[in-house]
């Protein structure tokens, strides 16, 4: 589709889909503060509603530095606990308080909207050095990012679906 026929243009179409992600997300994760199942799991052996709601702050706090040019992750100090190949635990005592994970994802969240609303084209096409993943630029990094979300908004959705299961 032409630019000039597009009902909007490429950061648009970008932030319309990250925008659909994140609210089946934060919908879900919602649902999890309010029925307080925070280590439910939709199956044995996977993750949580907490470790996700911490792994997608982590990662996606890391993005937002991304998107605007800077190095380094500003919740670094969760790695071990969010990272990939990190443990999964039912003891929520190994966790910050669920609300202030999800005061993270939210604000994270956030900032990076903010920073790919300023993105241009050429931003867009700007390079990027990812080693663990075959992304060279960062409308791709943006991408994967929404990916990963609906990756774990359906685990989430696991999640809610088996404790709505459980309450009929």
């Amino acid at each position: 589709m032409s630019k000039a026929s597009a009902p909007y243009g490429r950061r648009e179409r970008i932030l319309a889909r990250l925008d659909f992600s994140w609210g089946v997300s934060g919908r879900h994760l919602a649902y999890i503060a309010e029925q307080d199942i925070w280590t439910q799991r939709f199956r044995p052996g996977g993750p949580h509603g907490l470790w996700i709601a911490g792994h997608l702050a982590y990662y996606e706090a890391g993005a937002a530095n991304l998107y605007r040019g800077l190095d380094g992750n500003p919740l670094s100090s969760w790695k071990d606990t969010f990272g990939n190949g990190s443990a999964c635990h039912d003891d929520r005592s190994r966790y910050s308080d669920p609300a202030e994970i999800l005061e993270r994802l939210n604000s994270g969240r956030q900032e990076a909207r903010r920073a790919i609303a300023a993105l241009g084209d050429a931003d867009l096409d700007r390079s990027v050095n990812n080693d663990r993943l075959a992304i060279r630029d960062l409308q791709s990094q943006i991408e994967f990012l929404i990916w990963h979300d609906s990756h774990h908004a359906a685990q989430l959705g696991g999640i809610v679906n088996t404790h709505m299961d459980g309450l009929a």
